[in-house]
């Protein structure tokens, strides 16, 4: 009896240790912001197509906080940005991967994405930054939310996805205690999501998404690049996920977009021009184009660039901006510098690989005078 006591005791303690493992050897400490957003807004392009621009664009701004990734090729301006692009919502695993498990039958599904997630946002709280401790506290509470219970599991197969990473050197995963990655049969659960409509699910969602988004230190307009990036707008929907927002989408010749893809040997992108179309058609290109909606507006990076300063005022009038705040103009995003990224095509050797993007995306050339 005293050894069967003594082995739990010790148990219990390995368990506690190992739950608080994480938080020790990644403690990355919440500050409260000083301010946070009144207006959001999101930024969609489809691989090189110009929103890198509108991201510039916007920076200049004194009332913009801007997350994305930066691009000197589409301004020749340096400048940095807080974080890069947020994409645990859309990433696999994400928060609409989620909404689509809710009304399966098999548990294996809904276990397996909540698993998935768990992992994606320990990977980000890793890298920290605005992944903070409130972050990793949210995300807690969300998934405690959305499951109806969670039993140990001796067994989980989903670690035989994860191999590669498991045997990893690299530095990012040593210490993951990832519900897919972790070896240890303390860490293996089976989880069961709670019978909800996905409109239900939507409403938990979206406090746990503008909980985490009113961490982030921000001035009056938050701009969020590729954050509602998907094949389809599905504004409506994307509203019950993140509340009242604006979506400036930007597309661009495909010939420019295939000549970038090349020039950068760009390894998500295909270079040979068969494929590349059917690659573009995916992106959902124009169901956005098509899509009429208050909420969105959808500009080319060609008129961005040649008529600059129509289009400028096009952006400030969607977004309610004003340009008593436009303090740095054409400070991160010069027209004039830009430019050399409209007609990339007309240099390029293999013209015939330009003439069959021409003729299978006719709906999507740049036909006007350049």
């Amino acid at each position: 009896m005293y050894l069967e006591k003594s082995w739990q005791i010790v148990d219990k303690i390995r368990k506690i240790k190992k739950n608080n493992s994480l938080k020790k050897e990644h403690h990355i400490p919440y500050i409260k912001p000083d301010n946070t957003f009144n207006k959001l807004i999101c930024l969609t392009g489809f691989g090189h197509s110009g929103s890198g621009a509108v991201l510039d664009f916007l920076t200049e701004f004194n009332n913009t906080s801007v997350f994305g990734f930066y691009d000197k090729k589409f301004s020749g301006f340096k400048k940095d940005l807080p974080t890069g692009e947020i994409n645990l919502f859309r990433c696999a695993g994400g928060l609409f991967d989620i909404e689509e498990a809710i009304e399966t039958t098999g548990y294996f599904n809904q276990n397996f994405v909540i698993k998935l997630f768990l992992h994606a946002a320990q990977y980000y709280y890793l890298k920290g930054g605005i992944y903070n401790d409130e972050f990793w506290k949210l995300t807690n509470k969300f998934v405690d939310e959305i499951i109806d219970f969670k039993i140990p599991a001796q067994n989980s197969f989903e670690g035989l996805y994860y191999l590669g990473l498991l045997k990893s050197n690299h530095s990012i995963y040593k210490n993951v205690q990832s519900p897919l990655l972790s070896n240890n049969k303390a860490d293996r659960y089976i989880y069961y999501l709670k019978k909800m409509s996905k409109q239900e699910y939507r409403k938990i969602a979206k406090n746990y998404i503008l909980s985490f988004l009113k961490t982030v230190n921000s001035k009056e307009f938050l701009v969020l690049d590729q954050v509602l990036t998907t094949f389809e707008p599905d504004i409506d929907k994307k509203l019950e996920y993140f509340g009242d927002f604006k979506l400036i989408c930007v597309y661009r010749d495909p010939r420019d977009t295939y000549i970038t893809g090349i020039l950068n040997n760009e390894d998500w992108m295909p270079k040979n021009p068969k494929d590349f179309v059917k690659w573009y058609l995916r992106r959902g290109v124009k169901k956005y184009i098509d899509t009429k909606h208050p909420n969105m507006l959808c500009i080319r990076f060609e008129d961005f660039v040649l008529k600059n300063e129509e289009t400028s005022a096009e952006i400030i009038d969607f977004l309610g901006l004003k340009k008593s705040n436009w303090e740095k103009k054409k400070q991160y995003f010069n027209p004039e510098i830009s430019i050399k990224n409209v007609g990339l095509y007309k240099n390029y050797k293999q013209q015939d690989e330009i003439k069959y993007i021409e003729n299978n995306l006719k709906d999507f050339i740049y036909t006007k005078s350049l």
